[in-house]
């Protein structure tokens, strides 16, 4: 039986090979696509008894067609993603996944040659691992693998962009947060590598229901992302969703006859402080989603809030990751949110701590959005202060099951808890002119003072180090446009 450390173990030995015609950065597009490969292959074989299989894989897409290619094994394995896309043309979750990768990143014969080599020896290597279901030592095996091969890989994807992704320990937090339940849709406008839908689909089935009870949707701007996206559910034996290309706000794709689609609950880590977010669209939006007010030109973060705003139900929720500069800056954001306060739409405000996402140290925070909120949480927001509850690592800080319960119990419960959450009736937000800086409203004990003075202090240092960030992102961002290359 493949148990997870022999799968990891074979996916390190992988990267090992891979280093002889790929960089770091492509690792993972190289071997998700070939894992995808294999596995299809598998599986196919593993139903061919069956009288309907659920897709079909051709002569030249089966491993031990692509085990006797001789020569230009890039070429062949282009060939062999493409033709399972041409001959499943029904199958919309296939498609776009290979047909704009190519394997052959190198063209002249002594890199063809050397190319070759290096992909027979992965080709022989992944033909060790038997990637059918009854070999696996337990469900989800090939899934939880991926997880952890993105975690190492991940951190510089999106970057400029100012995407971040997130790991799988703050999307089951999101995911717990919003209690997904079978039946409902479920959406990802942003949805880069489709970590925050498998993590519903984990949801759905620890309450013992099937992964088809879910109805999965998302969008993503880059055309790699939203390959991989699918790739990753694919992997997680996840085989029905709609997840689109496009731009969120420029070309919604969640569309149906001419209005957008509503979800009942809608989980996402939109890009952060993006600069060409779609501005002068704003102003004529024939979807009618800017309706708290337009965001500034500079900074789309309210502009995606309000997309997801746009698309709940009645009965909706949603989960956002923001950095903590949502919550408090001025001009045309603070008139936004003043209005999305003031339409008691905003249930919770949790702060996280720093370094917890890949590729960034930024803070950043979670607001839950209710359309249908309780009697007793009406006119209410819950703050909650996370930013202590981690576990620190030299590159990377983690929640822990503890921190994950100690938040999904203090928000079930919306109550007080000393120096930790505290309900705030929008009365009150209104006197702090609808700023909603955590560290506003969570005071530690009175008793204790020289304690409260040095947290206190270190929540407003993490906050303008949050600002700095932002900033500095800011300025890394206009000097790339300007071509001005940047240092490490």
């Amino acid at each position: 039986m493949i148990t997870l450390e022999y799968l990891e173990d074979r996916l390190w030995t992988a990267v090992s090979i891979l280093r002889g015609v790929s960089s770091s950065d492509d690792y993972i597009n190289y071997l998700f696509r070939l894992l995808l490969l294999k596995r299809f292959s598998d599986l196919f074989e593993e139903e061919s008894y069956k009288a309907k299989p659920r897709f079909f894989i051709p002569v030249i897409s089966q491993w031990n067609y692509l085990l006797q290619i001789p020569e230009n094994i890039g070429q062949a394995l282009n060939e062999a993603g493409r033709a399972i896309e041409t001959h499943n043309p029904g199958i919309r979750e296939l498609q776009g996944i290979f047909i704009n990768y190519n394997f052959e990143h190198n063209h002249s014969q002594v890199d063809i040659k050397k190319q070759d080599q290096v992909l027979r020896q992965l080709i022989w290597h992944l033909s060790e691992i038997k990637l059918q279901n009854k070999y696996f030592a337990e469900p989800d095996l090939l899934g939880k693998a991926c997880e952890y091969f993105m975690a190492q890989f991940t951190a510089n994807l999106g970057k400029t962009s100012g995407e971040f992704f997130i790991p799988q320990k703050v999307a089951e937090l999101l995911v717990r947060l919003l209690e997904p339940q079978p039946g409902m849709s479920i959406c990802d406008p942003f949805c880069g590598l489709g970590g925050m839908l498998t993590e519903c689909i984990k949801q759905i089935k620890h309450l013992g229901n099937k992964p088809n009870d879910l109805l999965l949707y998302g969008q993503d701007i880059d055309q790699n992302t939203f390959s991989l996206a699918k790739i990753n559910l694919l992997l997680h034996d996840i085989f029905d969703f709609d997840i689109r290309l496009g731009d969120t706000i420029h070309e919604p794709q969640l569309v149906e006859n001419g209005k957008l689609m509503l979800f009942d609950r809608v989980i996402s880590n939109p890009p952060f402080r993006v600069s060409n977010w779609g501005y002068e669209l704003a102003k004529k939006d024939v979807y009618g989603r800017f309706r708290y007010g337009i965001p500034p030109r500079g900074s789309g973060d309210f502009a995606f809030i309000q997309h997801i705003l746009a698309t709940l139900k009645n009965t909706g929720k949603a989960g956002v990751v923001v950095t903590l500069g949502v919550l408090f800056r001025g001009g045309a954001e603070s008139e936004i949110r003043r209005r999305i306060i003031e339409s008691d739409l905003i249930e919770a405000v949790i702060g996280l701590a720093p370094n917890l996402l890949y590729g960034t140290s930024i803070p950043t925070a979670i607001l839950i959005f209710n359309r249908d909120k309780q009697e007793n949480r009406r006119n209410k927001v819950l703050f909650l202060n996370a930013s202590n509850e981690y576990q620190k690592s030299r590159n990377q800080n983690y929640l822990r099951e503890e921190d994950i319960t100690h938040i999904i119990t203090t928000y079930q419960a919306f109550k007080d808890e000393e120096g930790y959450a505290k309900v705030v009736a929008l009365e009150e937000l209104a006197a702090n002119e609808y700023i909603l800086n955590i560290n506003r409203y969570v005071l530690t004990p009175k008793d204790e003072k020289d304690k409260i003075d040095i947290e206190a202090e270190i929540i407003k240092l993490r906050e303008l180090e949050a600002q700095l960030a932002e900033a500095e992102n800011c300025i890394n961002k206009y000097l790339r446009e300007l071509g001005i290359k940047l240092t490490d």
